[in-house]
């Protein structure tokens, strides 16, 4: 990761462990999943989760978002990729 970063001119600073103020769209972000995602499926299996996993990601990415401007995570990532 510290390789590509610099590679790419991206600063990449770390945060503490156990530091969730500081880490607060992760944390949003964990618990979105935990509510539309765990807490709602049953998993039959390794392959059933990966599965589900899959067809949940396409779903999420395909949600606009505000702080995104109510572009998509995929329109978002085309538009910095100049896609």
């Amino acid at each position: 990761m510290d390789e590509f970063c610099l590679k790419e001119n991206i600063y990449h600073h770390k945060i503490r462990p156990r530091t969730p103020r500081h880490n607060g769209k992760v944390e949003r972000i964990h618990r979105n999943d935990n509510e539309r995602f765990y807490s709602f499926l049953s998993f039959y299996s390794l392959e059933d989760l990966r599965y589900q996993g899959s067809q949940y990601l396409k779903r999420s990415n395909n949600i606009p978002m505000q702080v995104l401007n109510f572009l998509t995570p995929i329109e978002m990532r085309n538009k910095l990729l100049n896609i």
